[in-house]
C-alpha cells in the first residue's frame, strides 16, 4: 500500500506500506503509526518503506479530519467537526473515554454524539489488542483478524485460552507462542487443542470424521515433547465437550458433527414433509415435448427419474456418462414450468427452479443443453449471502453434486427455507470433492432418499466411444485403446501414446498438442487456437508433466507471435486459469451500458470472477488487459490481480472436474494421486477425443485397483433418517407417479 499523509509536524509523507505487515487496512482520515527506513524513489523522491504499521488514537486537531472523513461517524462532517473542536477543544478525549455524552450532544445533538462516542471506543478498543498482540507476538495481519472478530474481548479471551488463536493462525505457530511464555506441556488446554488440531489435519485431507486408530499417532506426533498418553489427550478433550465421540469408535470436531447433524435435519424435514400434488399429465407432456426436441424417447429409468424429481422433496439421480442425466434435467426443468403455470399468478413469482454446478464450465454447459439460467455454486452463495437473492420455494438442481463438499451443501440448504425441493444430479464414480466429505455417495447409499441409476448409453452419445470407455474405466476394466495417429489428431475417439518416464511423457503431450493445434499462430490469429478446444489435464502442478512446466512451454511457443501484456508473461490470446473467487469484478449493466444497482444496498452488481474459470486475454486494457471467461463474465484485470491467476493451456483434474472440452490430453505419470477416479474423471471430460500418454502397465494397474481416494470417514447417518413406514410412502408415491 501507498500511504500519503501529514507527519506531525505538518509536512506532507509518502510511505511505503507492505500489507502484510499492516493490522489492516487504513481509512482516509485516521492516524497511523509508521516505523521503517527512508529511501530516495527516483520518481517519487523521498520515501518511507514502514516495517511497522498500526493505526494509532488521533491527536489534537487530527481529530477533525478523522470524524469528518471516517464512515464509523454516520452524518458527521467537516462543519460538525470543526464545531466540535471549536467548542470542546482537547477535552473531547476525556469526554469519549469517559462515555460521557452529555457534552458532546450539546454541541452536535444526541444522535451525532452516540455516533462518536461509538466510533471512538471501537478505535480505542482495536488499537488497545493491536498493542497488546504486538507485545504476544502475533502478526498484524492475524491482530486485525482477531480485533474484527473479538473486539476487545480478544485479549481476556486469549489469555484464557492462547490456542483461541488457531481459528486465525497456523496451529504450530500458536502452540510454539505458548509454551515460550510458559504454558506447560501437559496443560489441558494445550492437550485438547492437540486433538482438535489432529481432527483438522484429518479434516484437511478431506474427512469429516476420523477413527481413534488414526487419532492417536497424530497427537502423539503433535504433542511432542509431551510424552505422555495420547488416549488421555482424548479423554480430556471428549470431557471438556471440545470434539464429540460418535458411534463406530470415530471422533468428530464440534463444527463437523453440527454440520452433518444440520444436513440430516434438512433432509428430514424435507422428506417428511407433505409433497404438493402433481398432474402426472403435465410431467407426460413435459417428457413429450423433450423427445421431440432431442430426437428420441427417454428409457424408462429416464422417465422414472422425471416423475421422481418432480415429485419428491428430496432426490437423486446417478448416471455415468452418456446415460442422459441431462436430458432429464431438461424434462424436469420443463415440468416445473408446467408446476409453476398452475399456481396463482400472485405466487408464480416466487416458484425458482435455480441449476448450480462447481465449475464455470459446467454451468454453460448445462445452461445450454436445458435453455435455462445456471449459475455456480459460489456465485449463488454470494447472491445469497449478500442478500440480493432469496428462494421462497420451487426446485434446485444441483448438477456434478459428486464435486460438491460437505460444507457447501451445508452453506446452501442453511439459506433456503424447507419449502425448495432439491434434485441432485452426479456420478459417484467420479473424483471425490476437493473439500472435506462425501456427501453425494451418502446419498446414494441411502434407501431414506429416492434415488434412480441410469444405465444406458445412449447412441447419440457414443459416437466417439468416450462414454463406453468411460463404463469400463469406471467398473476397473481396461478399454481397448486406439494408436494415436499424428495425420488424423482430430479424429473422435479415446486413443493412447505409450511414454515411460515424465520426461517423455511430457515431451510426447507437448508433440500431441501440437500436431492437434498446428504451428503456433500468427498475430492477432490466436482465436483459430481457441476454437479447437484442446485443453491438458495433469494429475499434479508440479515436474515435467505437471501443469506448471507444461503451461510455461506452451505459453512461449504458441504466444511468441501475439501482443505482450506488459511485462506480466501474459499476451493477447493467452489462456487463463482464475483462482480465487473475486465478487468485485465483471460488473452488471442493462441495455443502455448503465451498471445495476443493488436496491436494497445501493451498490453495484457484480457477476464476479469465479475460482476455477478458464478465460482468454482479448486485448490491453488501460493500466492491465481484458479478460473473458467460459461462464460468460468478462472485465478488466490489473497488476494485482495477477496473483489471483496462472496459465490455462495445462490445469488439474480437480479443476476441469465439472467441465468439457472437445479435445482432452491427459499425462499419467505415476503420482500418489493417481487412481481409477482421476483417469475416469479427466477422460469422460471429452466431448470428442481424448488421448492418454502414459506407461499402460501403469495405467492399467490404476485402472484395475479400486480406489482409496474415496474412503472418507463421515458420521452423517442418512440411512436412519426416516423409518421404514416413510421411507416406503416416499418410493411408493414415486413409483406411483412413474405408472
Amino acid at each position: 500500500m501507498i500511504l500519503i499523509g501529514r507527519d506531525e509536524a505538518g509536512a506532507l509523507r509518502r510511505a511505503v506500506t507492505p500489507a502484510k505487515i499492516s493490522a489492516r487496512d487504513p481509512a482516509v482520515g485516521e492516524s497511523w503509526r509508521l516505523t521503517g527506513t527512508e529511501r530516495v524513489h527516483s520518481e517519487y523522491g523521498l520515501q518511507l518503506y514502514a516495517d511497522i504499521a498500526l493505526p494509532l488514537i488521533p491527536k489534537g486537531r487530527a481529530l477533525i479530519r478523522y470524524l469528518a472523513t471516517d464512515k464509523r461517524f454516520v452524518g458527521v462532517g467537516w462543519s460538525t467537526a470543526e464545531k466540535l473542536w471549536s467548542a470542546l477543544g482537547d477535552d473531547i478525549y476525556a469526554h469519549v473515554q469517559a462515555r460521557q455524552l452529555a457534552p458532546i450532544a450539546a454541541v452536535v445533538g444526541p444522535e451525532k454524539a452516540a455516533a462518536i462516542v461509538d466510533g471512538f471506543g471501537l478505535l480505542a478498543d482495536e488499537v488497545e489488542v493491536f498493542r497488546w498482540l504486538d507485545r504476544y507476538g502475533v502478526s498484524p495481519r492475524v491482530a486485525g483478524a482477531t480485533a474484527s472478530l473479538w473486539g476487545l474481548q480478544a485479549i481476556e479471551r486469549i489469555k484464557a485460552d492462547p490456542y483461541a488463536l488457531t481459528l486465525l493462525e497456523p496451529w504450530a505457530e500458536v502452540d510454539a507462542r505458548a509454551l515460550r511464555l510458559g504454558l506447560p506441556l501437559d496443560d489441558e488446554r494445550r492437550l485438547c487443542s492437540v486433538v482438535e488440531e489432529a481432527l483438522a489435519v484429518r479434516f484437511r485431507q478431506g474427512h469429516m470424521a476420523a477413527p481413534s486408530s488414526s487419532i492417536l499417532p497424530l497427537v502423539k506426533h503433535l504433542a511432542t515433547p509431551w510424552s505422555g498418553d495420547p488416549g488421555q489427550a482424548l479423554a480430556i478433550a471428549i470431557q471438556a465437550g471440545r470434539i464429540i465421540a460418535i458411534g463406530n469408535d470415530l471422533l468428530q470436531s464440534r463444527a463437523c458433527w453440527f454440520m452433518e447433524h444440520e444436513l440430516e435435519r434438512f433432509f428430514r424435514e424435507r422428506l417428511t414433509r407433505d409433497v404438493e400434488p402433481i398432474d402426472p399429465a403435465a410431467i407426460d407432456d413435459a417428457i413429450s415435448k423433450v423427445e421431440a426436441e432431442v430426437g428420441y424417447q427417454l428409457t424408462k429409468l429416464q422417465r422414472e427419474a422425471v416423475f421422481m424429481a418432480t415429485s419428491s422433496a428430496v432426490s437423486v439421480i446417478t448416471g455415468g456418462a452418456g446415460t442422459g442425466k441431462t436430458t432429464v434435467v431438461r424434462a424436469v426443468l420443463r415440468a416445473s414450468e408446467a408446476r409453476r403455470a398452475v399456481l396463482p399468478t400472485a405466487e408464480q413469482s416466487s416458484f425458482e427452479y435455480p441449476q448450480v454446478a462447481l465449475a464455470g464450465r459446467a454451468v454453460r454447459r448445462i445452461a445450454e443443453a436445458t435453455g435455462k439460467e445456471a449459475t455456480t455454486i459460489a456465485r449463488f452463495l454470494h447472491q445469497i449471502e449478500s442478500g440480493g437473492r432469496r428462494l421462497q420455494r420451487g426446485l434446485m438442481i444441483f448438477d456434478e453434486a459428486s464435486m460438491l463438499d460437505t460444507p457447501s451443501v451445508y452453506r446452501i440448504l442453511s439459506q433456503i427455507p424447507v419449502e425448495v425441493d432439491l434434485v441432485f444430479i452426479g456420478d459417484p464414480a467420479q473424483l471425490p470433492p476437493i473439500g472435506p466429505g462425501i456427501l453425494f455417495r451418502s446419498m446414494v447409499a441411502a434407501d431414506a432418499i429416492p434415488r434412480v441409476a441410469l444405465d444406458v448409453i445412449h447412441r447419440q452419445a457414443d459416437q466417439t466411444g468416450i462414454p463406453c470407455a468411460g463404463g469400463m474405466i469406471r467398473a476397473g476394466a481396461v478399454p481397448s485403446f486406439l494408436p494415436f495417429n499424428e495425420t488424423a489428431p482430430l479424429a473422435p475417439g479415446v486413443f493412447l501414446v505409450p511414454a515411460r518416464q515424465d520426461d517423455d511423457i511430457a515431451s510426447k503431450t507437448l508433440q500431441v498438442f501440437r500436431a492437434m493445434c498446428g504451428p503456433a499462430p500468427d498475430a492477432d490469429q490466436a482465436e483459430r487456437l481457441h476454437a479447437l478446444d484442446v485443453q491438458i489435464l495433469t494429475q499434479t502442478k508440479n515436474g515435467p508433466a505437471g501443469a506448471k512446466a507444461l503451461n510455461q512451454c506452451i505459453e512461449a511457443e504458441y504466444m511468441a507471435r501475439q501482443a505482450r501484456i506488459r511485462d506480466w508473461g501474459l499476451s493477447t490470446g493467452s489462456k487463463i486459469l482464475w483462482l480465487k473467487n473475486d465478487y468485485r469484478k465483471a460488473p452488471l449493466r442493462d441495455r443502455d451500458g448503465n451498471v445495476v444497482l443493488n436496491p436494497l444496498t445501493n451498490e453495484p452488481t457484480y457477476s464476479g470472477f469465479m475460482n476455477g474459470a478458464i478465460g482468454t486475454i482479448r486485448h490491453p486494457h488501460q493500466d492491465g488487459a481484458w479478460v473473458a471467461f467460459d461462464d460468460g463474465t468478462a472485465d478488466a484485470i490489473l497488476a494485482a490481480d495477477l496473483e489471483k491467476l496462472t496459465h490455462g493451456w495445462a490445469i488439474s483434474v480437480h479443476k476441469a472436474q465439472g467441465s468439457a472440452f472437445r479435445r482432452v490430453i491427459l499425462p499419467i505419470a505415476r503420482s500418489r494421486l493417481l487412481d481409477r477416479t482421476m483417469i475416469y474423471t479427466a477422460a469422460t471430460r471429452a466431448v470428442e477425443t481424448v488421448v492418454l500418454i502414459g506407461d499402460p502397465d501403469v495405467i492399467s494397474n490404476a485402472i484395475h485397483t479400486a480406489p482409496k481416494t474415496t474412503n472418507r470417514a463421515s458420521g452423517l447417518q442418512l440411512e436412519d433418517m426416516l423409518d421404514e413406514q416413510q421411507i416406503g410412502s416416499s418410493v411408493r408415491f414415486t413409483e406411483a407417479l412413474s405408472e
